[in-house]
């Protein structure tokens, strides 16, 4: 059975929490490789961790993967949202009294985490498959407020998540845990503005109502591409963003751990993405990426300094 077949097919059985451990490794593989074509950037950076740690991050990530693809695989918001809900109740069964499993490669997976040191719990996991609820919508985000609550429960919750799985003591109260959340947001709004083509396409652009009326821009306009001056305007607000959120990162990292680095490292990656957005003419067909020894080595020298 695939990684994604249980879901489309509306499975809801149980098994055993055992793993043998060749099936356990196997799973790993999976993970990692589904990651590295998927995920590139957190792939990399989970990498620097040990191999048991990483095959934690592997399972979170991939958790993560399957419930953010729900939107983009569904024509209909109501079927995406029955997805979810399959989602939700399959956690929901996981941390049952007893625990039933799913199954389903992910649910399997996260069945072995479960009582492990940091684990996500249910309410965390609960978290991120109800913040992909957001994306079955249409039309910008209502506010800057309404996109900022978006990343966080987005990108911040899984760096969180993330970063408590390799060391469960974190401080995520502390200076810690605002570096993470500066971390995550500047992932998170990268990220948007990255996406920025596709999320138009799909009609969620990026981008506020009110930037959307200060520039003089329509949801037409983003539909079909138009006025890209205009649209480089009204991604001033997000850009922004992403800057502020670097510089309280530039601030607060030196209090990260050296454990947590490959939970949350792949954040040093935004600066070289935030530069080639800015010299960005076209938001609609200039797609931002960087090369893969320049982002390789970008994290090598990051893991050595602290330099997030």
């Amino acid at each position: 059975m695939t990684i994604y077949q249980a879901l489309d097919m509306g499975t809801n059985g149980s098994v055993s929490r055992g793993f043998e451990a060749n099936e356990r490794q196997q799973q790993v593989i999976d993970f990692n490789a589904l990651l590295e074509k998927s995920d590139p950037d957190r792939h990399m950076a989970a990498l620097f961790a040990e191999p048991a740690l990483r095959g934690r991050l592997f399972t979170l990530y991939a958790f993560y993967h399957e419930i953010a693809r729900v939107p983009d695989t569904v024509s209909e918001a109501v079927v995406g949202e029955m997805r979810l809900a399959w989602a939700r109740d399959a956690v929901a069964d996981l941390f049952a009294t007893p625990p039933k499993v799913r199954r389903h490669d992910i649910y399997e997976a996260l069945s072995e985490l479960r009582d492990t040191p940091g684990c996500p719990d249910q309410q965390t996991l609960t978290a991120l498959i109800e913040a992909r609820s957001a994306d079955l919508g249409q039309g910008p985000f209502a506010s800057e407020e309404d996109r900022r609550d978006y990343v966080d429960r987005t990108a911040v919750t899984l760096m969180r998540a993330a970063a408590t799985l390799l060391k469960p003591d974190l401080d995520i109260n502390g200076e810690p845990g605002a570096a993470i959340m500066a971390a995550g947001r500047l992932w998170g709004f990268v990220g948007l503005l990255r996406a920025f083509p596709a999320l138009c396409e799909a009609g969620r652009p990026p981008i506020t109502e009110d930037e959307l009326a200060a520039s003089n821009l329509t949801q037409m306009d983003l539909d079909r591409g138009r006025n890209p001056e205009r649209v480089k305007a009204a991604l001033a607000g997000l850009l922004e963003e992403a800057t502020e959120a670097r510089l309280m990162l530039s601030r607060t990292r030196s209090s990260l751990p050296a454990d947590v680095f490959p939970a949350v490292g792949y954040a040093c990656l935004s600066n070289g993405y935030l530069k080639a957005l800015r010299e960005v003419s076209d938001p609609f067909r200039e797609q931002v990426d960087r090369p893969l020894t320049a982002r390789q080595w970008r994290l090598t020298w990051a893991s050595l300094t602290g330099r997030i």
